[in-house]
């Protein structure tokens, strides 16, 4: 398992892309369903299989329930009962950590902690000018410091949450320094990130840790480190990037200030007021996006301010309010009693369950530590330490019948676990293949060699597409997409009617505007086009007709005249 954990933090993908992030969660699942079926299947045929209980361990049981329950009413049932098997297999995971003696568990928490360390150095590499990594990205972007985990933000993200169970360890004694040397390198990395949010946690944390320990030579030696760490990260970018966020607030733009998260937020607000009580089912937030937005904007006689192409919010930004956009009222009381317990279960003088808030909570907040694989990780070990402490009750030995069909039934869930891992990845491995020679056909001189690739690609869609139907929303865009560049108007149109009936999105009303001007139908585009370019105006860029393009950035701005009146 710590060799697992290690691997994935070492994982490196181009950290503009965000794609990146699903090769290393198949490889978590994966391996950790090998792992526990393995172990597990050996303590149960010992007798040996202590389980953690308590209010912790019931609460943290309920939610995998709940997201499973959520198929009952999710538009697409599969997302639900997914988002349960991956949500089962974290948790089994914290349940096994929970087992192992202290050794073990720190032996675990020390091998991903020198993963992100590596991670770390490389991406302190980057700030310093060498072209370690080819990212693909401009080099004045701070996504140009991906490091090993892919994203500055992700890698900030693991950096942080590992620093309680570090700190936790080093204050116990017994080779201290190499603990107090990892916790140097993370934090530094932190820093130079350029990641607010985890600024935020390291100033929790420092607080938290400091006020604890009421040492002198520690606050002197923590001011010492934040010195060296805001020195480095000023060399590397961090005033620039102070200074222009500095400014968007002066100039009272807090949509910029705060990355353009509202968009999910409100969406998730949309979600919990159109269904408070069920949410909109567990997985769902994606599927949801595009129309609460939309609704949610329609309601203030809005226009969305969004000024990248990439419009979609596949997480809300705040990991609560999209527990409760997904399970309504339900999956709020079950943060607040996830919350509860986790504190309540704190045994005495351990400092761990605070630091623990202390490092998770702005990221929860404010980024999506749930959903990253670099950042599941370490809750996942913060939930077994925690775990440990809990009184626990031991499974019976199996009987004599059942020691040979328990671990196969185990083992065949596991690899059927490993094969749906595979599967996803192979999925997008093939979407990317078909996105680029759609894209790069794009730039192909003849005619002849556009409708050629365009027919290839949508040949392979069709072949496969009842095959997949959770993938047929977006395969029914890359076949919109594919018919457009064959100039096949009302075949395009079809196609993108077809994949957003299955899935409200973006691209399918960017397409099926795209199509329907192509064939001369410019008021019915209209319609699809200037909602798709209210929730992102940055999309007009994709009207090559100057006309269609005109007659759109009207309606925005006739939107926004209407919401400035609304606003007098």
């Amino acid at each position: 398992m710590a060799l697992l954990f290690l691997l994935v933090q070492l994982f490196f993908f181009p950290g503009a892309a965000s794609a990146f992030r699903l090769p290393k969660e198949a490889l978590a699942i994966g391996g950790i369903l090998c792992i526990l079926a393995l172990a597990v299947s050996s303590r149960l045929r010992s007798g040996d299989l202590p389980i953690a209980r308590g209010p912790l361990a019931v609460a943290l049981v309920c939610l995998p329930l709940l997201q499973a329950a959520s198929a009952l009413w999710g538009a697409d049932p599969r997302r639900a009962l997914g988002a349960a098997a991956v949500t089962t297999t974290w948790l089994a995971c914290a349940f096994w950590l929970a087992t192992l003696d202290d050794d073990h568990r720190w032996r675990i928490a020390y091998l991903t902690a020198a993963g992100t360390a590596i991670s770390a150095i490389v991406l302190m590499v980057q700030a310093a000018g060498v072209p370690l990594l080819v990212v693909g990205v401009a080099q004045g972007s701070r996504f140009r410091l991906s490091g090993l985990a892919g994203n500055p933000a992700d890698l900030a993200t693991s950096a942080v949450l590992l620093l309680p169970l570090l700190l936790t360890a080093a204050a116990t004694g017994g080779r201290a320094w190499r603990r107090w040397l990892l916790i140097c390198v993370l934090v530094v990395a932190a820093v130079v990130s350029q990641t607010f949010t985890g600024y935020l946690a390291l100033a929790a944390i420092a607080l938290v840790w400091l006020v604890r320990r009421r040492s002198l030579k520690l606050w002197l030696a923590t001011a010492g480190l934040v010195l060296i760490a805001l020195a480095l990260a000023l060399g590397t970018g961090l005033g620039e990037r102070v200074r222009r966020q500095a400014r968007l607030i002066e100039l009272g733009d807090w949509y910029s200030a705060i990355s353009a998260r509202s968009d999910g937020w409100t969406a998730a607000a949309e979600m919990v007021r159109e269904r408070p009580f069920v949410g909109v089912a567990a997985g769902h937030f994606t599927h949801a996006y595009y129309p609460s937005r939309l609704a949610w904007l329609e309601a203030r006689s809005a226009t969305g301010r969004r000024g990248e192409l990439a419009t979609h919010f596949e997480w809300a930004h705040c990991d609560p309010l999209q527990i409760a956009a997904e399970l309504g009222v339900i999956g709020a009381l079950w943060v607040i009693a996830v919350g509860w317990s986790f504190v309540r279960t704190r045994q005495r003088g351990d400092p761990l369950p605070l630091l623990a808030v202390a490092a998770a909570a702005p990221f929860l907040l404010l980024h999506y530590p749930t959903h990253l694989t670099v950042g599941v990780i370490p809750i996942v070990l913060l939930l077994g330490h925690t775990l440990a402490g809990q009184p626990t009750f031991r499974v019976p030995r199996l009987r004599a019948g059942w020691r040979a069909v328990v671990p196969a039934l185990l083992v065949a869930a596991a690899l059927a676990g490993v094969a749906w891992q595979l599967h996803r990845l192979a999925l997008d491995v093939w979407r990317a293949d078909l996105e680029l020679r759609l894209e790069q056909s794009h730039g192909a001189a003849e005619p002849l060699r556009r409708a050629q690739i365009a027919a290839t690609v949508e040949r392979q869609v069709l072949e496969r597409i009842e095959r997949l139907p959770g993938a047929a929303p977006w395969l029914w865009r890359v076949v919109g997409k594919a018919r457009l560049l064959r100039n096949d108007a009302p075949a395009a149109e079809q196609a993108f009617r077809t994949a957003g009936a299955l899935w409200p999105h973006e691209e399918a009303d960017l397409g099926t505007g795209l199509a329907l001007a192509a064939q001369g139908r410019r008021g019915e585009a209209l319609l699809f086009l200037g909602r798709v370019c209210r929730v992102n105006p940055a999309l007009v860029r994709q009207l090559e007709d100057p006309d269609l393009r005109r007659a759109v950035e009207d309606l925005n701005r006739a939107r926004r005249r209407e919401q400035a009146r609304t606003r007098e």
